[in-house]
């Protein structure tokens, strides 16, 4: 077991390497990174990943991110967690990412997306990170999830968000106990880069702040009981672009059903599992993205209403999405003006300005 975790961690190591060369942007803004607490706590040897034993049933609930069965009893209830993952060069490779039951992408500034990893089971959250700061649209797509909100920062608006809109969060620059400190991404890559959490970490933090673990929440899709027969408009190979230096890609397996992930052309890994990532369903949504308040970096992203594709099974579907006040949940319908109902499975939302529809590409399967 510890040759095992050791390896494990050298591999990490060795990808952080690699990736060395991908480093800030001048759009990554130092609004929360010159003031980051200096504290660093013990190495975590391994990241708190479920045990076998612990592996759910299946015919137990249904997840209610994922609409699939075997959702573990002692969760059913419990409000979601969402974290702030950096997406930058310098950040990879990520942890956690492989357990999380959705993600979303949206630029942040300078053309740098950042990532909001979703966990329907509080009580089964490995290392997640590293944890970075929050955009006030990120919350505006959470809070229909009753979350509670990770973070290590965050912009002005972010911070408003949160506060106006009565969000339980967990900050970084408050509770930085909370959090492991990578101290070989602190030292090489910059502290900014090197802060992870775990569930144990998130429920310490829920306890000192009186958070309550149960809520309901309004989920992002109707789930059907079994995979959704895949659309007539193939798509093998999806690229979605979210600027010019940020863009992913999804490839179609036959044989699992999945889609996995690659980011700027490369496998998006996750560092525990050292394994793609893969998805049953992928939603593109197209909207206005554009500058905030006139500022040249930051962004503003329309959440009211737009256009854009689901993906699964090999194929796709138009959809409509709107969602409007930030209580609101999404809602998507097909182009008949029917409720979409989605595969079974985790999902990939990526939010992206709609100049960048004419340059998705799919591909037929191969």
């Amino acid at each position: 077991m510890r040759a095992k975790q050791l390896a494990s961690r050298m591999l990490a190591a060795v990808l952080c390497a690699s990736l060395l060369t991908s480093c800030m942007s001048a759009g990554e803004t130092p609004e929360d990174i010159s003031k980051l607490p200096s504290s660093v706590s013990s190495e975590p040897v391994v990241s708190s990943q479920p045990e076998e034993s612990s592996e759910p049933v299946a015919d137990g609930p249904l997840n209610p991110l994922t609409g699939e069965s075997g959702f573990p009893e002692s969760a059913v209830g419990k409000r979601p967690v969402t974290v702030m993952v950096n997406n930058i060069g310098d950040a990879l490779p990520q942890r956690g990412l492989a357990a999380a039951d959705m993600i979303y992408e949206v630029v942040t500034e300078g053309g740098i997306t950042r990532l909001m990893a979703v966990y329907a089971d509080p009580d089964n959250i490995p290392y997640v990170g590293p944890v970075r700061s929050v955009r006030h649209y990120y919350v505006a797509m959470a809070t229909p999830l009753n979350p509670i909100f990770v973070h290590f920062g965050g912009s002005p608006a972010g911070y408003s968000y949160i506060s106006n809109l009565g969000i339980d969060d967990v900050d970084g620059m408050t509770y930085t106990s909370a959090f492991y400190q990578d101290s070989w991404r602190a030292a090489n890559r910059g502290r900014e880069h090197s802060f992870f959490i775990d569930g144990e970490g998130i429920q310490s933090v829920m306890e000192k702040r009186g958070f309550e673990a149960e809520g309901e929440l309004t989920p992002l899709l109707t789930f059907a009981a079994e995979p959704v027969a895949a659309a007539n408009q193939e798509a093998g190979t999806v690229y979605v672009p979210f600027s010019s230096s940020y863009n992913a890609t999804f490839t179609y397996n036959t044989d699992t059903g999945l889609y996995s992930k690659k980011r700027n052309g490369a496998d998006h890994i996750d560092a525990d599992t050292e394994q793609v990532l893969t998805f049953r369903n992928v939603l593109i949504l197209y909207t206005t993205v554009s500058a905030y308040q006139g500022e040249a970096q930051r962004r503003e992203v329309d959440l009211s209403s737009g256009s854009g594709w689901y993906v699964t099974g090999g194929g796709r579907q138009e959809i409509r999405w709107s969602k409007g006040d930030s209580g609101n949940q999404f809602t998507f319908t097909l182009a008949d003006g029917t409720a979409l109902t989605a595969s079974p499975g985790k999902t990939y939302i990526c939010v992206t300005d709609k100049g960048n529809s004419g340059y998705t590409e799919f591909t037929p399967l191969g």
